[in-house]
């Protein structure tokens, strides 16, 4: 076996993270955040630790061990976001109502997301599909990879879950890039999603619709204009929605619709260029400001006490990650490994940069969390499988005398 010493840097700039985590956590839920401990902190902690487990098992278990039961684990996934449709039409006790959306499964105290579990799978159905294969190279073979994708995308859209659904085609164009697909083909298939654009915009929900347009809306001059040109708001109406009110939600978008991503973006700018301090500032005191503050919003909280020092530090980190999960992928000439390390970069890229661009108001507001920072377990505990699973491509890779993996000579390049 080739060892790497460059895996387990990762665990650095991922436990800045988690210290970021809990020092907002702690801020936000703590009555006394210097004397007592926030409940809110320790059980992120705790989740945390189980994290840590869970990427030490995986690194035990190996990559290599993992990928000959993607497959099994990616219909395991898809079975569970079954049931999670079954549970919207027939009341199961396991599958709650919660936020507008069926997502999660729980038993007893635990509760399970399986749409975080899916993301991973998928990255290993992906990736072993694609290690020996050349078919990818013609335009016809890009079929089973985009049903791939497509398959659990349409289980977890309509759950609704449009944030994670995001995900799934960058990690899937970065993988069929790093496997050699042919970028022409690549373009032919942005080129058929962007026509289809009208179609999709036709079919999402009321409240999806004026979280895309939010990012227009944001600006008050714009809202002036299609006050006072009715006709042009009127284009992006839903079909069952009544005229009289999809106008009203555009008058009340300030403190309805947009009311998060304009109180957002206001912590984010009151913190300046230090911030406003741990545990102080109108954002952390009173909850009623930033709906989700220590979910999908927990970046303007921190901008808000740390400033842009502190976003500077934070941004590192995630750039540190990106960085070392390609030179991961770069040096390894497993083709599962290589494929495994880019689509778990981009996954984590992908998810931070989306939800970075919804808090400061350049992407719709979509749910999604902060990987390593925002609340959760399912959530935290898969980011850490994803570190277990690079750190284990860096250092569990199999001796090869083979070529470069995806490098094809001119009679291989077919389509």
């Amino acid at each position: 076996m080739i060892r790497s010493r460059h895996g387990r840097v990762l665990l650095v700039p991922v436990l800045l993270l988690c210290g970021i985590s809990l020092l907002t956590l702690q801020a936000l839920f703590s009555p006394e955040p210097m004397r007592i401990p926030a409940g809110a902190a320790i059980k992120q902690f705790g989740f945390m630790a189980v994290g840590l487990v869970l990427a030490w098992l995986t690194l035990k278990m190996g990559y290599t061990r993992i990928g000959r039961l993607a497959y099994p684990l990616f219909a395991f996934c898809l079975v569970l976001l079954v049931v999670l449709q079954i549970g919207k039409y027939v009341k199961l006790s396991f599958v709650p109502y919660r936020n507008g959306a069926h997502r999660w499964i729980e038993i007893g105290s635990i509760q399970l997301q399986p749409s975080e579990l899916t993301k991973i799978a998928y990255v290993l159905a992906l990736a072993s599909y694609l290690k020996f294969r050349k078919n990818y190279r013609t335009f016809t073979g890009l079929t089973v990879p985009f049903l791939l994708a497509l398959v659990p995308m349409s289980l977890i859209l309509v759950q609704p879950d449009l944030g994670t659904v995001l995900l799934f085609l960058p990690v899937l164009f970065a993988m069929l890039f790093a496997a050699g697909a042919k970028g022409k083909h690549l373009l032919i298939i942005i080129l058929l999603g962007t026509l289809s654009l009208p179609f999709f915009w036709q079919h999402i929900r009321d409240y999806q619709r004026l979280r895309l347009v939010g990012m227009v809306l944001q600006s008050q001059t714009l809202r002036s204009y299609f006050e006072k040109h009715p006709d042009q708001w009127q284009w992006f109406r839903p079909p069952k929605t009544e005229s009289a009110a999809w106008f009203h939600e555009l008058r009340q978008w300030e403190v309805q619709a947009g009311y998060q991503l304009v109180h957002g973006k206001a912590a984010i700018g009151s913190g300046g260029m230090a911030g406003q301090g741990w545990t102080n500032g109108p954002f952390v005191e009173y909850e009623f400001l930033l709906p989700e503050r220590e979910n999908d919003f927990i970046f303007a909280i921190f901008a808000h006490q740390w400033g842009l020092i502190g976003c500077m530090v934070m941004l590192l980190c995630y750039a540190a990650i990106v960085m070392i999960g390609m030179d991961i992928a770069m040096v390894t000439k497993d083709p599962l490994g290589r494929l495994v390390a880019v689509g778990i970069t981009a996954m984590l890229g992908v998810q931070t940069l989306v939800n970075l661009c919804m808090t400061v108001g350049i992407g719709p507001v979509t749910g999604i969390t902060l990987p390593f920072v925002s609340r959760g377990g399912s959530s935290l505990a898969a980011y850490f499988v994803c570190i277990g699973l690079l750190i284990s491509v860096a250092e569990h890779r199999p001796i090869s005398m083979a070529k470069a993996p995806f490098r094809f000579d001119n009679e291989d390049d077919v389509g």
